[in-house]
């Protein structure tokens, strides 16, 4: 990811007087900074873009993945699990973006050991299109990612999981279903000390035949007729590889998506000091004449004129659903040394933005209110936290036996998550975070 600091915000000379951004008292010179002129921050060179990725892609042909697939007809539509994946397939098979592909399907042997069966395209095609034919037992789900994720390290590929993740254990040890999350944990584990992060994404398709609950009370198992049933697809590898995988080669997301172990540790930011479409309040104005990009600012609120200002923030490389404006606003908190300070609106660019120099390579704006400083010095710190979106936990049920009286769950599926947020419990907190400095600036 290339994260510059561009445009340049300024405190305005005599030339410039047509617009003052010091809105305290019109009539008053412009009072100097207190403090030398800064210049923009030092950022170390990120990694490269990946624009290419070798990709593993695992297939659960358990039986309980065969109502996604029924056996095809003249009078018979795909279903919806059919559609997205021979559109991700074919892009995978011929799509520009991958250098390298290999193809398993995942099921059990008679040991109750996991298995990955390499096959062709045209093999995974056809079981796609026509169904599963043989009585396969599924894998107990840690032990399927452990298997898939250990062979594609192994190549260090991508991994791209596609089930309907219902956990079922091995009939011999019931335990599991109380460890699931410990259980998912350790089985990722070689992910998170490769550095390599998780993405998860949820959807439905109509599903045709005998389904197969986790819980067996009072039905061992149900015959289904197009009711809607979860599941899901799991991205893991490297941070960039993983967003060439979701933006370049599955392209249409489903909305419900969930990311864990990703981090940026570079953004670009700066207060919007001049533009018209947000101008600031009270008295503020960036510390620095020269700096490419306004991290430190001048200000002083006073009791009947509060500052009020806005951080332009460039979001391009994060996932779709991060960017949502609605999101950053639930979820993007302030945190201040010196000051009182709230957050106010949570605005995405738009057409207006985008045309005006200044704030075109912003996608985000945030207001922040500065009612009183506590400090001479001090500094305010925007973060986006790593959560676990709310979709998972709608998602999730504690009894799956009866789909159609409570679509769109998945047994245990809050558990599944919660053991993968604990792979990143400790490494990192936030996705991301912003630090804008601020000086008093004296009468």
């Amino acid at each position: 990811m290339a994260l510059v600091f561009t445009g340049c915000y300024k405190k305005e000379t005599k030339l410039e007087e047509s617009t003052p951004q010091v809105t305290q008292d019109q009539g008053k010179p412009e009072p100097k900074p207190n403090t030398p002129a800064a210049k923009a921050p030092v950022e170390s060179a990120p990694a490269a873009t990946a624009s290419t990725v070798d990709v593993n892609l695992y297939l659960e042909i358990s039986n309980g993945m065969k109502g996604f697939i029924p056996p095809p007809a003249p009078d018979k539509q795909p279903t919806a699990f059919q559609t997205r994946l021979n559109q991700l397939i074919s892009e995978i098979q011929d799509g520009r973006y991958v250098k390298s592909k290999r193809y398993y399907l995942a099921k059990e042997n008679n040991q109750g050991k996991p298995v990955l069966d390499s096959v062709s395209y045209t093999t995974l095609k056809n079981t796609i299109s026509s169904g599963i034919k043989a009585d396969v037992r599924g894998t107990p789900l840690p032990d399927m990612l452990e298997a898939a994720l250990a062979k594609s390290l192994q190549r260090n590929a991508v991994s791209i999981i596609i089930s309907d993740f219902i956990h079922g254990p091995d009939p011999r040890n019931p335990g599991q279903f109380i460890s699931l999350d410990s259980d998912i944990r350790s089985s990722l584990k070689a992910a998170e000390q490769k550095n390599q992060v998780v993405a998860v994404l949820g959807a439905t398709s109509p599903f045709y035949g005998t389904y197969h609950p986790a819980v067996k009370k009072p039905a061992v198992s149900r015959v289904l007729q197009g009711e809607e049933i979860p599941y899901y697809i799991w991205i893991i590898g490297n941070q960039q590889e993983v967003q060439v995988v979701m933006n370049k080669i599955l392209r249409n997301l489903p909305a419900q998506q969930a990311y864990f172990g990703f981090q940026y540790k570079t953004v670009p930011y700066s207060a919007v000091l001049k533009a018209a479409a947000f101008k600031p309040m009270g008295l503020v104005y960036c510390t620095s004449r020269t700096a490419q990009a306004c991290t430190s600012v001048n200000l002083r609120p006073e009791p009947k004129e509060p500052v009020q200002f806005t951080i332009g923030l460039d979001l391009s490389q994060l996932p779709a659903s991060m960017k949502d404006a609605g999101y950053l606003k639930q979820h993007l908190k302030l945190t201040t040394t010196g000051a009182k300070a709230s957050l106010g609106t949570v605005i995405a660019a738009n057409e207006e933005t985008r045309a005006v120099p200044e704030l075109s390579q912003f996608t985000h704006f945030v207001k922040v209110n500065v009612p009183a400083l506590t400090a001479s010095i001090g500094a305010l710190t925007l973060a986006l936290p790593q959560v676990s979106p709310a979709w998972v936990g709608n998602w999730s049920t504690e009894n799956d036996n009866n789909p159609a009286a409570a679509p769109k769950k998945t047994y245990q599926f809050s558990k599944i998550i919660q053991g993968v947020q604990a792979l990143y419990r400790d490494q990192n907190q936030n996705v991301l975070s912003v630090t804008m400095k601020f000086n008093k600036e004296n009468n």
